[in-house]
């Protein structure tokens, strides 16, 4: 090859790398962009599917964890109230669900779920002379962060109760048992502000503190109703999805 021509192969080069440059600068810059936006899209995306978190609540029913069993009798024969219903003491305690599944959302400011409860009494005065009831309830609730600050919040809320009872099992020594006429069914309302402050981001501790009542209705045509203040500490876990 001589030197005339290998000039000329050279200058063919350059030439094609002076046009492709700016060519090739361009895609780049272009690749860059796309991949920018495309974080820029997954870091929205997934900053607005951490709005939404799955959530469980327990509570821990202060007042009657500190009160006495009230709905229980101290001796089997005195088992029933009134038409043979006495179950305003159950009821009272089913106004605070022990565990509440749900989810959290709207900045999450709203919590929705369902809680369930379960309350029961057992007595007995001689060996073998025992008397038991029990009930349990199903509680859709909702609450909403009014005020919020970091790692803190007051919420307002409150819960439907559907609730049953069953009769009372009433035993003597001899260990023949018989079930009183007394169960029934209730459905009540509760309303009342809460507080929690964030443990970690995924755990919160607090309390509920309000008013609620239940409307029973027994399975003898007897009727109650149980209403009054209740107070509870709440324990708070939930997760991003």
């Amino acid at each position: 090859m001589t030197l005339h021509t290998t000039l000329r192969a050279l200058g063919a080069l350059t030439t094609i790398a002076l046009v492709a440059t700016p060519a090739l600068a361009q895609d780049i810059e272009g690749g860059a962009t796309t991949r920018t936006y495309d974080a820029s899209a997954n870091a929205s995306t997934n900053s607005s599917s951490s709005d939404l978190r799955i959530g469980l609540q327990i509570r821990l029913d202060a007042l009657n964890v500190l009160s006495p069993v009230d709905s229980s009798r101290t001796l089997p024969g005195d088992v029933g109230g009134p038409n043979g219903f006495r179950a305003d003491g159950i009821a009272r305690r089913l106004l605070v669900p022990f565990a509440a599944a749900g989810v959290r959302f709207v900045d999450q400011r709203l919590f929705l779920g369902a809680g369930i409860g379960f309350h029961g009494w057992s007595t007995e005065s001689d060996p073998g002379a025992e008397a038991s009831q029990s009930g349990f309830g199903i509680s859709p609730l909702a609450q909403f962060d009014v005020l919020r600050e970091a790692g803190a919040a007051l919420s307002l809320g409150g819960a439907l109760h559907l609730a049953s009872l069953s009769e009372t099992e009433v035993c003597d020594p001899d260990g023949d048992c018989m079930e009183l006429n007394d169960g029934g069914s209730a459905v009540g309302l509760s309303l009342g502000a809460g507080v929690r402050g964030l443990i970690t981001p995924g755990l919160a501790l607090g309390g509920d503190f309000g008013w609620g009542f239940l409307s029973l209705s027994g399975d003898n045509d007897g009727s109650a109703f149980v209403h009054g203040i209740y107070a509870a500490i709440l324990l708070e876990a939930t997760i991003g999805v």
